[in-house]
């Protein structure tokens, strides 16, 4: 009796299609990749990067950059969502600005006090034209903040008399008036937001015996109040 003969085993004819739709699947996945790069806002990544490489001292040439230290002051005078006192700090901590005014707290709330000799001339309320400048970073900094905003004029002791002001009630009044219209003059800050007072030489913060003190007192204080 012969063997047997075993059945012969049946070839798929149909096995490359599943090969083919791999393929097909990563030539998708490709081509969309390549798409969504295409897509890639070029000033964005370069902005990002540039901060990355930054923060880690590294330049696209491979040269090492030196790291700013911690305590370093650098002023950013974009628009921020939430006022911070830190920020306006550093504003005047640059050099351009040293000596030229303060932050502090007290507890009717946040008081930045700029320099009246740095905002006008002697007896005047016309803004300086670098005044203006600094008034405009303040809205920068301020304009995310919802507080009311009470701007207040203070004099030293020295009698005020001409023709524009009898006093230096008149005068501190008017200086700050003059601060309220150049922050809102590009209408980022909504008006029911201020007041304005005018304390002339009633409220010192240093006794006016010294210039350096009388030069202290000399001010406008724009108050975040709680």
């Amino acid at each position: 009796m012969g063997r047997k003969k075993e059945p012969e085993e049946e070839i798929d004819t149909d096995a490359w299609m599943a090969t083919f739709s791999d393929l097909l699947s990563l030539m998708l996945t490709f081509f969309v990749l390549l798409f969504a790069m295409k897509s890639v806002d070029q000033g964005k990544l370069q902005e990002a990067l540039g901060y990355f490489q930054g923060g880690i001292g590294i330049l696209h040439s491979g040269k090492n950059m030196p790291v700013m230290p911690p305590d370093s002051q650098i002023f950013d005078p974009r628009p921020i969502k939430e006022f911070s006192p830190d920020q306006v700090q550093k504003m005047f901590n640059t050099k351009r600005l040293h000596g030229r005014g303060s932050i502090r707290k007290e507890s009717r709330g946040t008081v930045i006090s700029v320099s009246s000799g740095f905002l006008f001339a002697s007896g005047q309320s016309h803004l300086r034209p670098e005044a203006m400048e600094i008034l405009d970073e303040i809205v920068l900094l301020t304009q995310g903040a919802e507080h009311a905003i009470q701007v207040e004029g203070h004099t030293d002791n020295f009698p005020m008399q001409s023709a524009l002001y009898a006093s230096n009630w008149e005068l501190s009044v008017a200086r700050a008036s003059s601060v309220v219209r150049h922050m809102l003059r590009d209408k980022k800050l909504e008006p029911k937001r201020f007041s304005v007072m005018g304390y002339g030489d009633s409220r010192p913060l240093e006794k006016n015996d010294t210039p350096e003190n009388r030069s202290k007192n000399r001010r406008v204080d724009i108050v975040f109040l709680k």
